[in-house]
Formats: C-alpha cells, structure tokens, sequence
C-alpha cells in the first residue's frame, strides 16, 4: 500500500490518510480497519508552533508514506523519529538472509522542501512519530548557546538540510514512552509535550557530537540520491560497499559523494555498513536464537575474532556476554 501526498497549505494528513484506507477520523485519530492492520494514528497540536502525528501499528501489508517536497518552505521543519521491530519468529520464517530486514532504529530530522519517503514493513509492530515545527521555534525551545556546522544548519540557515541520527536507547524509550500515553487523561498532552521535548533535546544531543567540518547544502536531487546509496549499502550486509558502485548511484564524484554521506548520516561509509551489520547481528542473535559464529557467517565474516572485535565495540560487550544476557533476559543497551 503506497500513500502519496503533498503537504501544502490546508492539507490535512490525517482526514486525507483516513479517507484512503476507509477509515474515520473521530477525537483527532484513525483506529486502523481490521482488514488492514491493527493500532491507530494520532493527531496533536502541542503548542501553537509544534504538532505532532503519532502511528503505532501492525500492518498486513507493507506500506509506504511518499510525501512530495513542499514549495518555499525552508523554514518549516520536520523530526522524524521511527522504530520497526520484528516479531520474535520473524528471522525463524526466513532462510538465513543477509538481507532481511533487521529491527530498524532512526531519526530523520529534515527541511519540508526535501522529499521523504517512509517505509513500514508488514507483521512488524511500528513506533513513529512526526514532529512538525520551524527552524525560529526550534531555535528559541533549544536555546543553543554554541553551535556545530550541524545545528547551525538547521536551525540558522535558510537552505534545505537532511540529517539522520541512530536512535540510541534512550531515545527507543522516550519514543515508547510517548506512543504509551493514555490519551483519554486530560494531563496527557502535557506528558506528551515533556516526552517530545526531551526526545528534541536527546536528538541534538546526538547532533553537537558530530566534527564533520565542512556541510553544503543539500537539494532534493542529492537527498534522494544519498537515500539510494544508504539503501544499497545496507541491502546485502555480508557485501562490503563499493564506492565505485556507490558513485554511479550517486551521479557524484567520490570526494563529494563521502562529504555528503559522512555530513548526512553522521558516519563514513564504511563505518556506517560495519554499524549496520552489528546491529544485524544482535539482531539475529537476539530474536533467531543464532549462535555468535552462525551470525558472523551469515554477515561476512570469515575471521570471527574479528567480528568478535567490532561487536564489542558497538555493544560494549563481548558477544558471549551479550549472549548471557540474553538468556538471563538482561538485554544490553544498544548504541
């Protein structure tokens, strides 16, 4: 299912959405149809200068949301903050695929005149927030007294931006947190309004930590490019990239294609596609029962003490130990 809007002045996501599934809007949300799915998506107006759509659901079909770039809207900004996890026998369904889709953890933080595209997979429980403001109110709620070339970006410039962002733990609960309210409590948009507040401040939190030294500004032709070298990059993760490959997608030279990558997704490439195969792997160990040497097969690895390596630096702990934990149901924080 692929649902494809344009959010220009007076377009409502919500009433639009719900008429394209058969849904209903009542109270400011849609109870997705049976024949669908089931969960809900919710609509709140924070403050007068921040709105948010909630989506908590299970689909049993795939969807897609396609939002078109808005016309003159530098200033206006979107936070995208997204979780999909799989079942527990999901991995059990499959062979042992290097490219199966792995829990997904992500912010997206962008100006609207860039393009996105959200995918929701099926059987897989979706936690997804949107975050509307602008770059003058999220300047003056964060009060951000020393800037990096990131921050600076998309709060003080008047060009398009996109960065991505690994949600750490910390952000997964305040996430949960927010998707969790009982919305029913007239203190709820209060609470809601604390959760988004300090999943902003641990977003740029993430953000000032980057030296990226060098940013340019980033169209809608490069964004959507990035986005296929991304996706590339992690669609078969027992296969190292290969930027002569990746420029190709990218239509860019290497030294502009890496720029660009390191300033969009805070990571070089390779270091990005190590990162992914790490989580992967606690993917497959965690919810497949793989052993440590099945998952470092299954991603690549020939050397398992080299895999052993990066896994601890990513998890903090040994893959044994990670194990352990496991099976005690004493889950390691993920970074």
């Amino acid at each position: 299912m692929r649902f494809e809007f344009t959010p220009n002045a007076g377009f409502n996501f919500l009433n639009a959405f719900a008429e394209h599934i058969g849904a209903v809007v009542e109270n400011d949300g849609i109870v997705i149809p049976d024949s669908l799915g089931q969960g809900i998506i919710k609509r709140m107006r924070l403050t007068p200068d921040f709105s948010l759509i909630i989506h908590h659901y299970i689909l049993k079909e795939a969807l897609i949301l396609q939002r078109s770039a808005s016309e003159d809207a530098n200033e206006k900004i979107n936070a995208l903050f997204h979780i999909y996890q799989a079942p527990p026998d999901y991995h059990e369904k499959v062979a042992v695929d290097k490219t199966a889709l792995a829990d997904v953890k992500t912010v997206r933080i962008t100006s609207t005149n860039i393009a996105s595209e959200m995918f929701f997979p099926s059987e897989h429980e979706i936690f997804f927030i949107n975050v509307s403001t602008s770059r003058t109110a999220l300047q003056k709620l964060l009060n951000i007294k020393s800037m990096n070339a990131a921050a600076s970006q998309i709060l003080t410039d008047d060009k398009g931006f996109l960065f991505f962002e690994r949600m750490n733990l910390n952000m997964q609960n305040c996430l949960k947190a927010i998707i969790s309210v009982e919305f029913g409590n007239e203190m709820s948009g209060l609470v809601v309004w604390i959760r988004v507040q300090e999943l902003l401040y641990l977003l740029f939190d993430s953000l000032l930590q980057r030296d990226t030294i060098k940013h340019f500004p980033i169209n809608k032709v490069d964004a959507s490019r990035l986005i296929a070298v991304k996706d590339n990059i992690v669609a078969d993760l027992g296969k190292p990239p290969q930027l002569t490959e990746l420029t190709k997608i990218a239509d860019m030279s290497i030294s502009k294609l890496t720029d660009l990558y390191r300033q969009v997704f805070g990571d070089s490439i390779y270091n990005y596609y190590q990162k992914a195969r790490m989580e992967k792997a606690g993917d497959l160990i965690m919810r497949s029962g793989y052993s440590v040497s099945e998952a470092g097969y299954a991603l690549g690895f020939s050397n398992l003490s080299h895999f052993s390596r990066l896994f601890s630096k990513h998890y903090g702990t040994t893959p044994k130990k990670y194990v352990n934990q496991i099976n005690n149901s004493k889950f390691p924080a993920q970074t």
